[in-house]
């Protein structure tokens, strides 16, 4: 798809820079809709922690070094939340990137081959279920 605006690629009508945001809340609280990810209510930030206790705190795209605290900026959902609230504590749903990585990604959300591989593979895996 095109964005309406600027005839970039794009998800849904708009890309990243030109679609309409909503503000969010301080704290907010996912749940699987579906119960099939065993997950009834969480905290975002307890499950980035596991992931930045389990992982190499280096970015997946460019190798660059994230630092040592794990700050929500480093990690990507590479299918949003929103669309896909199933895979939003999926630990391959996520991938760590710098922040400037990050911010080009949500921008231009086929710019990394790494992220387009990933978000084949997962959904195939969610159109599946």
């Amino acid at each position: 798809m095109k964005c309406k605006t600027c005839g970039k690629n794009a998800d849904s009508e708009y890309c990243f820079a030109h679609k309409p945001r909503k503000s969010m809340p301080k704290t907010r609280k996912w749940t699987c809709s579906s119960g099939k990810c065993g997950i009834q209510r969480r905290e975002m930030k307890d499950f980035f922690k596991e992931l930045w206790n389990q992982r190499r705190h280096f970015s997946e795209v460019s190798g660059a070094r994230l630092g040592s605290e794990p700050l929500t900026i480093f990690f990507h959902h590479i299918l949003p939340k929103e669309k896909y609230p199933e895979a939003a504590y999926d630990p391959e749903n996520i991938i760590f990137l710098t922040w400037q990585e990050h911010d080009q990604v949500e921008m231009d959300i086929y710019r990394y081959e790494e992220v387009n591989n990933r978000r084949k593979l997962l959904m195939e895996k969610y159109e599946r279920a």
